[in-house]
């Protein structure tokens, strides 16, 4: 048995597809090539595979992580070559890393990721928006309103301290937010809060479906 993490990218249309899709595709993707998964044990056995963040739906990455189980050791290469292969246009497998035996898993481990957002708006390139960001995080506390997973209902949060860095400029027409953001299991911050209340912060008015966020990296603890 190996255990392995993939880093792969994730643009265009495919962007729409579920994070269970995703996990769907790759399950294919790894039967077609040939590259045998190790299974869980019990009434529903599944494949020890897992995405060390899902990535909301609508998001473009540069830098997304999927670890997994296999019954053979492979090398690193082949892994990427064979899947490579066999991925539809907006996949693509950047590198691939062979990890110990046991461990903590990438989920686990995750801490923060970084995101670009960018905001189509007319007349924003005299704008001080790099200014408008000091003023932004500088505040005490950054009150927003998030929706709890169990029983749906709205809590308010001081998301401030989930926000490591953020930086932002105006160039031609839109607004450029890059943004380093609590991420994992133990505390994670969506860059929608950020979007929105840096927006509502800033008096910027914004179509959400003319919005772009990617997501460019995730950072791991030891």
């Amino acid at each position: 048995m190996s255990r392995y993490s993939v880093c792969f990218y994730k643009s265009g249309y495919i962007r729409y597809i579920s994070h269970l899709d995703l996990l769907r595709l790759f399950k294919r993707s790894f039967k077609r090539v040939g590259i045998k998964l190790k299974y869980s044990q019990g009434f529903n056995p599944h494949p020890k595979m897992s995405f060390a963040q899902p990535l909301s739906l609508g998001y473009t990455s540069s830098s997304e992580y999927l670890e997994f189980e296999t019954i053979d050791t492979y090398p690193t290469e082949t892994i990427v070559n064979k899947l490579n292969s066999s991925m539809p246009e907006g996949l693509g497998i950047l590198s691939c890393e062979e990890l110990p035996a046991s461990g903590k898993s990438l989920a686990a481990m995750t801490e923060t990721a970084d995101y670009e957002i960018i905001i189509p708006a007319k007349n924003v390139l005299n704008q001080d928006i790099s200014g408008l960001i000091d003023k932004y995080i500088s505040q005490n506390e950054i009150m927003v309103f998030k929706r709890q997973k169990k029983g749906g209902k709205d809590i308010e949060i001081n998301i401030k301290p989930l926000i490591f860095d953020i930086e932002g400029e105006a160039n031609e027409n839109q607004i450029l937010i890059t943004a380093k953001l609590a991420a994992g299991s133990s505390s994670n911050l969506s860059p929608e809060l950020v979007l929105a209340s840096f927006c509502n912060f800033a008096e910027i008015q914004y179509d959400r479906a003319q919005v772009s966020i990617k997501r460019t990296a995730i950072h791991f603890n030891n």
